[in-house]
């Protein structure tokens, strides 16, 4: 996936969910954006497309609520219930999957 590619999902679903959408760091191969929620909570998207990686988290207080990422080549995620913990898969999960996940779960937890 293209940085602009998913520079361009992350502004689609920032609009969907009223969210605020940062960019922290681009280069050719590397994005860093936040989707914010406020200064506390947000949803960080972290895209090397060089080493085809797709890092996603739920942040809230400088903690990690939910995740998908990689190690080497193999995706694993950190679920709601223990986000320390490593469950790996065999696909990485779509941005715009992973924010559904995310305000659902934000909205059942009475947090938004």
């Amino acid at each position: 996936m293209k940085t602009s590619r998913i520079i361009e999902e992350a502004n689609e679903l920032a609009d969907r969910y009223n969210l605020k959408l940062v960019e922290i760091d681009k280069t050719d191969n590397i994005i860093n954006l936040k989707l914010s929620i406020d200064n506390e909570l947000f949803i960080q998207i972290y895209g090397n497309t060089k080493k085809n990686k797709l890092n996603l988290s739920l942040i809230f207080k400088k903690r990690r609520l939910y995740g998908y990422d990689s190690e080497g080549s193999k995706y694993h995620y950190h679920p709601f219930d223990n986000p320390d913990e490593h469950i790996f898969v065999e696909d990485r999960k779509s941005i715009q999957a992973f924010v559904q996940e995310s305000m659902k779960f934000l909205e059942e937890k009475d947090i938004l």
